[in-house]
């Protein structure tokens, strides 16, 4: 079981190499110009192995649900449809992402979510191929 630590609230605060990432997964240019111009509000919620992060900006709403150890089909914001499973690795959340279907060859990707500092702000390394990209959220509330 992953930490209760990562429940709470969180403010986009940086972003590298999101624009190179979103590109690299096939991404059109009016979303990626979108997705670099929006701060999401993401909160993160569980109860037990199952997590719920919803993250909420101007430009869509979108919510990840998922039991940890488990693979889960979904739909990622751009709209490829992808299966993931996450666990737990020395106190992070990593999630392996697959696309579904052969527009998705070679576009395989890992998020490691990692909480930071004394605040346990959320790191969270977007990884594709050869490109890492890096994205901080500051801990705005922790949940109740």
């Amino acid at each position: 079981m992953a930490s209760p630590d990562f429940v709470g609230t969180y403010l986009l605060a940086k972003s590298e190499k999101f624009d190179e990432f979103m590109c690299a997964l096939g991404v059109n240019f009016f979303l990626r110009k979108m997705g670099n111009q929006v701060t999401p509000e993401l909160t993160i919620a569980n109860k037990g192995d199952h997590y719920t992060f919803t993250s909420v900006s101007t430009f869509k709403t979108t919510t990840l649900e998922f039991d940890v150890g488990k693979e889960f089909e979904t739909t990622t914001p751009d709209g490829r449809k992808v299966k993931s499973t996450v666990c737990v690795e020395d106190g992070k959340l990593v999630q392996k992402e697959s696309t579904i279907g052969s527009a998705g060859d070679g576009k395989d990707c890992t998020y490691i979510r990692e909480l930071e500092g004394s605040n346990k702000d959320l790191k969270v390394t977007c990884l594709l191929k050869d490109i890492e990209c890096i994205r901080l959220y500051k801990r705005t509330s922790p949940l109740s």
